[in-house]
């Protein structure tokens, strides 16, 4: 590491991390404010909202290392301009493309930290503050390694995975049922490839049904079966863990159970390609922030560079999330739609860079 690197990492690294620190914590303020109005539920208190909010924070830290990477950035490579030191370091022979590339290598190695939270620590703990709230408020649901479960009066569900179609509307892959009588007798165990939920009813698809007796136990293999059901899938729908909180390990899982059995994953897949441009996406932005430190921001504040910083780095998302959105639409062009925005903004601030400077 050169001595040009040492000082760009001191100013960039501890604002980046301040910033993530700072907007992860105004989410989980937020989200702690939107969980009071559960407490009461069960046993649901406010030691549980907290330990809720907790496991979550993981995933807020990784969800906003992508904004940070550009606010901070800014703030930091700002600060060594508003002390000169950006001119001196060009004065010594250093290129403004020599010191964005040492910005964004610290921004690298933070990033390496929020990979592991949103890949590994993010999506199990989130598991875990489900699991935790659902049965803090005793609505029988449960998460475990073995996927969810769900009791629905004399009837216990386990699916691996749940997809949320629409507002109200769920599957459930890779379901087993277990149908218990008065006596908490085992009487009818049911296996299908899935189960869409429709008015009051589940619909199992692709299905073997095992009723069992004292005497014998008679399988069936049917194409479909309803299910009467007590479940509200809004209860459902909001203990599931969303494709955009899963790993991609996970995501590349269903989506290759998706693909075997032919079945619609449009929402896993483009949570999937998300998450493998993510990494370049931070890097852009951070590698966008560059330019503006050697232009109008070396005398401005502190407050102009966050308002700047947080203006681009929005825009950015809005912008991808309307391409993604269309390719979703078109069901094509989901790599393309994550991958070709950050390549284009770093040959913009490429260019931006190698140019005289006026």
């Amino acid at each position: 590491m050169t001595r040009l690197d040492l000082l760009v990492f001191k100013a960039v690294m501890p604002a980046v991390i301040l910033t993530c620190v700072v907007f992860a914590g105004f989410d989980s303020l937020l989200a702690l404010l939107n969980e009071l109005d559960e407490i009461g539920i069960g046993d649901y208190d406010m030691l549980r909202v907290l330990e809720y909010v907790v496991l979550t924070v993981p995933r807020r830290l990784y969800q906003m290392f992508s904004t940070a990477a550009i606010v901070g950035t800014m703030m930091g490579l700002g600060a060594l301009a508003a002390r000169s030191e950006l001119v001196a370091l060009q004065a010594a022979g250093a290129s403004r493309t020599r010191i964005g590339i040492s910005a964004v290598y610290a921004v690298a190695c933070l990033l390496v930290v929020a990979l592991l939270l949103g890949e590994w620590i993010g999506p199990r703990a989130d598991r875990m503050a489900e699991d935790l709230a659902a049965q803090s408020k005793s609505e029988g649901v449960a998460f475990s390694g073995s996927g969810l479960w769900l009791r629905d009066g004399k009837a216990v569900w386990n699916a691996k995975r749940i997809v949320i179609t629409g507002p109200g509307q769920l599957e459930l892959w890779e379901v087993w049922r277990y149908q218990f009588g008065d006596d908490a007798r085992l009487q009818e165990v049911i296996k299908a490839e899935r189960a869409s939920f429709g008015a009051g009813q589940f619909e199992l698809r692709k299905l073997s049904r095992d009723s069992i007796s004292d005497e014998q136990i008679v399988s069936v293999q049917e194409d479909s079966h309803q299910v009467d059901t007590l479940l509200d899938p809004s209860l459902i729908e909001s203990h599931t863990v969303r494709p955009r909180q899963q790993g991609t390990a996970d995501l590349a899982e269903t989506i290759r159970y998706a693909r075997v059995n032919q079945l619609d994953a449009l929402a896993f897949e483009s949570a999937f390609w998300f998450r493998v441009f993510y990494p370049l996406v931070c890097l852009a932005l951070a590698f966008a922030a560059v330019p503006f430190a050697f232009g109008n921001l070396r005398s401005g504040g502190a407050g102009q560079r966050l308002l700047l910083g947080m203006a681009l780095g929005i825009g950015f998302y809005f912008g991808q999330r309307t391409l993604i959105n269309l390719a979703e639409t078109n069901q094509d062009g989901l790599i393309l739609v994550n991958a070709v925005p950050p390549l284009v903004l770093i040959a913009i601030t490429w260019w931006a860079l190698r140019r005289p400077a006026r």
